[in-house]
């Protein structure tokens, strides 16, 4: 190998180390880090130490390390093992980031991570006991070393982006559609890379291509936190105000006609004071998804948004009034079912109002004003019928 290769490829690796680093700083420097933020972490590390790695295993390729059985097999052992690391806790962070209950659970975390684990093992195993099955006589890696190199990661990478892909293109995700689509395509693009460098090694591929495509999916998910409501995964107040002001310019073209729907949970405060925020929290979790899968099975195309604390915002592109009163209706029938399927020790029930809106930005405060009136109109109906 070409000593100016050889120093371009080093100077690649290094430049990417430090943006990975830069990324690694910033998660650690954050406060309140949750589980799906270490696994991010981790990932980072992850990538820095494989990028080090193949870095000497280049330099052992160029003789500037002199090549023997121990460089070979420490450097390539290592490879295996940060990319089946890699691949692995991409996955969770996947299923962390795509709100899976199941992969909260530290158990089940290691569960998934049995298959990377049992990769190392095997590699250790070949390497100690069996080295002519992985290694030839010239100290390269055998087809052999490259079937186990990447049949696990291979696993993680076609589960996670498959997953990835299905919820990104279900009706009820698609507040987040372009996160779940960054996830689903990282992999896919870390493979391709991957399989670049395997068979044309005259570029650093694999380490431009995964760090692109990490700090796209950094970029994706930094909005995200910005646009979307950490807890019940809908758009917040900010994402509101942007559809809003993209709808305004679009609604000049085709004349739109929009409503406005409120929704408030009937008796939440009596939730949290009798049975604590944390059941609190997942009555507005029981809300939300009641809404998302309303909403989803409802021709109208709406967006949805958490207003603030038990209230919520739908805005519905139509000008059917009879649809939007068969959607109020399917919230309310979807939220009491959902409580009712999940066991709660309580009632959840909602009232909704709904006004029409232009698609006039200048007129939306005033159709939210007239929402939020019908909304107290029915609370009070409410209150007196009993």
């Amino acid at each position: 190998m070409e000593l100016s290769y050889t120093s371009f490829y080093i100077e690649a690796n290094i430049v990417c180390i430090i943006i990975f680093l830069m990324m690694f700083m910033r998660e650690m420097g954050s406060v309140g880090r949750q589980a799906k933020q270490m696994v991010f972490v981790n990932i980072t590390i992850c990538h820095m130490l494989y990028f080090l790695s193949d870095t000497a295993w280049v330099l052992v390729l160029a003789d500037v390390i002199p090549k023997s059985f121990f460089t070979a097999a420490s450097v390539n052992i290592l490879n295996a093992i940060l990319l089946s690391a890699m691949t692995s806790f991409w996955f969770v962070y996947v299923e962390l980031s795509q709100g899976e209950k199941y992969i909260l659970v530290l158990k089940h975390r290691m569960y998934v991570l049995t298959l990377a684990m049992l990769e190392t093992v095997v590699i250790l195993v070949l390497f100690i006991f069996f080295p002519n099955v992985v290694i030839d006589k010239d100290f390269n890696m055998t087809t052999a070393y490259y079937v186990v190199f990447i049949s696990i990661p291979a696993v993680y990478i076609i589960v996670s982006s498959v997953r990835a892909f299905i919820r990104a293109f279900r009706k009820e995700n698609y507040a987040v559609r372009t996160q779940y689509l960054a996830s689903g395509i990282y992999p896919v693009m870390l493979t391709i890379a991957g399989i670049t460098q395997v068979a044309w090694l005259k570029a650093p591929v694999f380490c431009f291509g995964s760090t692109i495509m990490m700090l796209y999916v950094y970029i994706i998910s930094l909005n995200d936190q910005v646009s979307i409501d950490e807890l019940t995964r809908l758009n917040n107040r900010t994402q509101l105000k942007k559809y809003i002001v993209g709808e305004t310019s679009r609604t000049n073209a085709d004349k739109a006609v929009y409503y406005i729907l409120m929704i408030d949970l009937n008796k939440f405060k009596q939730i949290n004071d009798q049975h604590g925020h944390v059941e609190g929290d997942r009555a507005l979790i029981r809300a939300a998804d009641a809404l998302k899968l309303a909403c989803s099975e409802n021709p109208v195309k709406t967006f949805i948004a958490r207003y603030g604390g038990d209230e919520f915002i739908i805005v519905a592109k139509t000008d059917n009034e009879e649809k939007i009163k068969e959607l109020c209706a399917e919230i309310k029938n979807t939220l009491r079912r959902l409580n009712e399927e999940s066991g709660a020790p309580y009632e959840l029930m909602a009232c909704i109002g709904y006004a029409h809106y232009s698609g006039d930005i200048k007129n939306f405060q005033e159709a939210l004003g007239s929402a939020d009136e019908a909304l107290y109109e029915e609370k009070a109906r409410l209150v007196s019928s009993r």
